[in-house]
């Protein structure tokens, strides 16, 4: 069982591997403030964030960190939350280890992400 302050500790190294656009007092104050929602169990944590482009409604999980599978046990509490907000499907960014994770829980592959930096 991981305790709080570990999964705060791998919520932090997540965001560094996506690219570092948010820090944990961002994603701490933006659940204050209704922007993110964060689920969590023993295991770990999932915040995600509500998305409305003009077409659809879908909520992007911005971050998932912790332990597999336990943390995996989020998804049906996460879809649930998505559904009852309108949204129509759910998306996230992740590390290319994730592709051998998430088809075990109904997720397909729709696009590739390219980074470039612009120093």
């Amino acid at each position: 069982m991981l305790p709080p302050d570990e999964i705060i500790a791998r919520i932090k190294k997540a965001l560094v591997h996506g690219g570092e656009t948010h820090t944990w007092e961002d994603i701490r104050t933006g659940v204050i403030e209704g922007h993110f929602q964060i689920f969590w169990n023993e295991h770990g944590a999932c915040v995600t964030q509500i998305c409305t482009p003009p077409q659809k409604r879908y909520l992007n999980c911005l971050i998932v960190a912790g332990e597999l599978p336990g943390v995996m046990d989020l998804s049906q509490e996460v879809e649930d939350f998505g559904r009852s907000t309108g949204c129509q499907f759910l998306t996230t960014s992740a590390r290319m280890g994730w592709r051998k994770v998430l088809p075990n829980y109904g997720w397909k592959e729709s696009q590739v992400v390219f980074t470039k930096g612009l120093d």
